[in-house]
């Protein structure tokens, strides 16, 4: 059952011309910690523009955590790679080992998630990757796609959501693991501005696959004059 908590503030992003100046500010405005999780992270005119915040946070002492997908991120260059490495971004992929020649199951659990959050506070969830609106082969104008940007208490279930993936994903590269950040997410910005209610939904193969199937239809359900659905796929079972 979807948990919605109350004291959030939601700013709701339009496209990429809305979503990024907004993380590429908050990735600039960070004091500690920036975790980034994409599908997509495309060198284009925008991957530089977030990549140099990146890197600017990350040489200024900033902890600097980007998760790229192996398939989705998989044209991202090497040497790039190696660029923001060398700028103290800690840089990981999800599952990179890519095969054309096998057809098991597991090499279509890909990371899907379009998720940030600064300094434990600040959190941007949505359906946008780091790539240009424009770069939409075969379509006249931009690429239409949502996020938002969130401060308040289903930060908290972000960070954990954001936090927990990363040892996992440094166990099974072997790689060193290490303490994640701990931070408290503080409310206080969130005096005098809009208090919502709101839940953190996530989807997985394991013990939640359902949840967002689940959120929709009671959503649906309880419904008393209008459904709108935004969304990139429909494909009824």
């Amino acid at each position: 059952m979807t948990q919605f908590k109350d004291g959030n503030q939601i700013e709701l992003l339009r496209n990429g011309s809305e979503y990024f100046p907004a993380l590429e500010a908050a990735i600039l405005a960070a004091k500690q910690v920036v975790y980034l999780q994409t599908y997509i992270f495309a060198l284009d005119e925008t991957g530089e523009i977030i990549g140099n915040a990146l890197k600017q946070a990350a040489q200024r002492g900033i902890e600097v955590n980007l998760m790229l997908d192996g398939f989705g991120s998989k044209d991202l260059s090497k040497n790039y790679v190696e660029e923001l490495k060398h700028s103290g971004v800690q840089v990981m992929f999800y599952r990179p080992k890519i095969s054309p020649w096998t057809f098991k199951t597991r090499r279509l659990r890909r990371l899907h998630r379009k998720v940030a959050v600064i300094d434990d506070r600040i959190g941007f969830v949505g359906g946008i990757n780091i790539i240009d609106d424009y770069d939409v082969p075969n379509q006249i104008g931009p690429r239409v796609d949502y996020a938002v940007r969130i401060e308040g208490a289903i930060v908290a279930d972000i960070v954990d959501s954001v936090k927990s993936l990363w040892p996992i994903m440094e166990w099974m590269n072997l790689r060193n693991l290490r303490q994640p950040s701990a931070l408290s997410v503080s409310t206080s910005s969130l005096e005098n501005k809009p208090n919502l209610k709101a839940a953190f939904l996530i989807r997985n193969n394991v013990l939640h696959r359902n949840d967002i199937e689940d959120a929709y239809l009671a959503a649906i359900k309880n419904a008393h004059t209008e459904i709108l659905i935004a969304n990139a796929y429909f494909l009824p079972g």
